[in-house]
């Protein structure tokens, strides 16, 4: 008996290559995995985290200096997300430079910091001081980080900004943050 078949070269048989596909598959996977973290990263941790740890009393101090002074601010942002009216009352120098900030909760390439123009246009409503600011068009997001502060990192005023419950935020002096650093007295 003889066999009159002859047997096929392995490329032309069909499980050689089913059992390639595996392996060909998580390779390609892991191609674009590592291409989506690399183009999706996210900015969490800080790459000098023993500095900005050093740092933390001093912005302690300048929640503090907030309280005393009783600085208050109302930011209404427009709905096109690049311009703000800001309203702010307290015991502080009218002549000094403020700044906006904003600071996206994961991507710190987006934060921006503004610096607020006293509009002269509107005089002061009582203790209220209107100041302008145009800046980059704020990318969509869940929430942002909202601070207004001076210029001379003396105080500064801050609060979590909800994008969807409206376009209004107001900040005040964290008197909880304040107290925190303020050793107890027994």
């Amino acid at each position: 008996m003889t066999r009159s078949k002859k047997s096929k070269a392995w490329y032309k048989e069909p499980w050689p290559w089913f059992l390639m596909a595996g392996p060909a598959i998580v390779v390609v996977a892991a191609i674009y995995t590592y291409y989506l973290a690399q183009t999706n990263s996210v900015d969490l941790v800080s790459d000098d985290y023993y500095k900005d740890g050093k740092h933390i009393n001093i912005e302690l101090h300048r929640d503090e200096e907030a309280v005393k002074r009783d600085i208050n601010a109302q930011v209404l942002i427009n709905p096109d997300k690049n311009a703000a009216k800001v309203f702010v009352s307290g015991d502080f120098n009218r002549d000094e430079s403020l700044n906006l900030v904003f600071m996206h909760p994961a991507k710190q390439s987006y934060d921006q910091t503004v610096k607020l123009i006293a509009d002269s246009e509107m005089p002061n409503s009582g203790d209220k001081t209107e100041y302008k600011a145009v800046f980059k068009t704020l990318p969509p997001t869940q929430h942002w980080y909202v601070r207004v502060e001076d210029a001379d990192g003396k105080w500064r005023v801050e609060d979590k900004w909800l994008v969807n419950q409206g376009n209004a935020v107001s900040l005040k002096a964290k008197q909880q943050w304040a107290s925190a650093s303020q050793p107890e007295n027994k």
